[in-house]
């Protein structure tokens, strides 16, 4: 076994030279904070070649596995007392080994109704592709790259127990990064863009606006029946492509810089998300979570886009919207978290993002000695702010009315090391690609006096950064 390796890296304010370099090996993990200046976007965490990794499919009785297998994979990998001990000196990077990867909307274990619908339209369509992507996938990561940004450090760290090949992988990689570096020869580096022709047809919805209409009439419906005071009704859109995935996510991350970007390779699948909204963090027992409710698209005018921030900051209903979010994930926290701790920290507070204005709140609470961040993501998965409240009612009517499961879209990508240090996002704005095939989706809270036309809209302002990819023939 080898010792515990911690090696300085040259920094670089765009980590796309260590992304290219790391994009063609198995189980690549790309966790990054978009290039953007705001608090929460500090690291980057770049990692491939898991020890272990583990796939959940969606299958009756999964849901509760998927949560349960994690926990389990890392328990059993966690190092012994003096393991860990060890591990003090990598403290102060926010990640020191341990679980990488994404639970689907579908892991969630609260509902039986949660389950992906059947395809039943045929092998080959865009529903029967989504129902083939598990509900989970995480592998075990002995080594990363950390990249700080605010103290402007590069930081690889390789663990004695990452297997020796891997080890050796990790070694010739970094040697190269290094070497580039240092010669300035970096932009001759393969971006796995040589080959990319982009999409083959614009992306479609899988469902029209009038068959929208009908499932949103149902919906107000239910809501005004009292099931329900609010619902998120998604449209999913696909489009054929050529090239690789990582390719479009190099693309992707330059147009929309967002503070949870990533990238998965799940090897017959990939995730390409520049999603805004951080989930659940958990840091020394503490808990953080930030929901998104209220959007504008942001326009090019600076006088007509301030009036846009000032209309948004001022709108009753996207303000109501929020907080009834807010409390739906206070009481998801306090089901979980120390009586008495779970305290709002902010409310409505306006970030602006390259393509759109939200309403970002923040909630905290301690965590008990006793729970693990695992147990607490499963506890409050998915997102209240992409369910509806009551959640299991919203849940269960989202089931009836949208005809293919989400799979990614509204699950999360997360990490969880040894420390029990946790972060997590919650995949909006983000493209799922299978067999050269791309999704998205766009939804958007439905309430009382929701107007179909509005929300039909705000669906499609969400994902129109997403769509804005090059056509093939465009593309030379």
């Amino acid at each position: 076994m080898y010792p515990l390796l911690l090696q300085v890296l040259p920094y670089q304010r765009d980590s796309k030279l260590l992304m290219n370099l790391l994009s063609p090996f198995a189980g690549c993990i790309c966790l990054e904070s978009g290039l953007t200046d705001q608090q929460e976007a500090r690291y980057d965490i770049l990692t491939a070649l898991p020890s272990v990794q583990q796939r959940v499919m969606a299958e009756p009785g999964t849901q509760a596995e998927a949560f349960k297998c994690a926990q389990n994979l890392i328990d059993h990998y966690r190092p012994d007392h003096a393991g860990i001990k060890e591990l003090e000196v990598l403290r102060h990077l926010p990640f020191c080994g341990g679980l990488m990867g994404f639970f689907g909307y579908e892991a969630a274990s609260i509902s039986p109704h949660t389950l992906p619908h059947s395809a039943s339209s045929g092998p080959d369509t865009d529903a029967s592709l989504l129902a083939q992507i598990p509900i989970a996938v995480f592998g075990l990561y002995d080594w990363a790259i950390v990249v700080d940004h605010q103290q402007a450090r590069s930081e690889l760290f390789i663990l004695p127990q990452c297997p020796p090949d891997i080890r050796q992988q990790v070694l010739d990689v970094t040697t190269e990064y290094i070497c580039l570096t240092v010669s300035a020869s970096f932009s001759t580096v393969s971006s796995n863009q040589d080959n990319f022709t982009g999409l083959l047809a614009s992306f479609k919805p899988m469902i029209d606006k009038a068959q929208y209409a009908q499932s949103f009439d149902r919906l107000k419906n239910w809501i005004l029946a009292g099931d329900c005071y609010q619902a998120n009704l998604a449209i999913p859109f696909a489009a054929p492509f050529q090239g690789s995935a990582f390719s479009m996510y190099s693309i992707l991350r330059q147009q929309s810089q967002s503070p949870f970007s990533a990238f998965i390779d799940a090897g017959d699948f990939q995730i390409l998300s520049v999603s805004p909204e951080r989930f659940l963090s958990v840091i020394d027992g503490r808990v953080f979570t930030q929901p998104i409710k209220g959007t504008r698209k942001r326009l090019a005018d600076p006088d007509e886009d301030s009036a846009v921030q000032k209309a948004l900051l001022s709108s009753e209903k996207d303000k109501a919207e929020n907080l009834m979010i807010v409390d739906l994930l206070r009481n998801d926290l306090g089901r979980v978290c120390v009586t008495g701790s779970v305290k709002t920290e902010s409310l409505f507070k306006l970030h602006s993002f390259t393509h759109v204005h939200h309403l970002i709140s923040t909630i905290s609470a301690q965590l008990p000695a006793d729970s693990s961040p695992l147990a607490l993501l499963e506890s409050c998965f998915p997102g209240g702010s992409i369910t509806g409240a009551p959640k299991i009612r919203a849940m269960q009517i989202i089931a009836e009315l949208e005809q293919a499961p989400r799979t990614v879209y509204c699950g999360s990508i997360f990490y969880c090391d040894y420390f029990d240090r946790m972060d997590s996002s919650i995949l909006i704005r983000t493209l799922l690609s299978t067999r050269q095939q791309l999704f998205c989706w766009g939804g958007s809270g439905v309430v009382a006096d929701s107007v179909m036309a509005e929300e039909y809209q705000e669906c499609l302002d969400k994902v129109s950064a997403l769509m804005n990819l090059p056509i093939a023939d465009q593309c030379a």
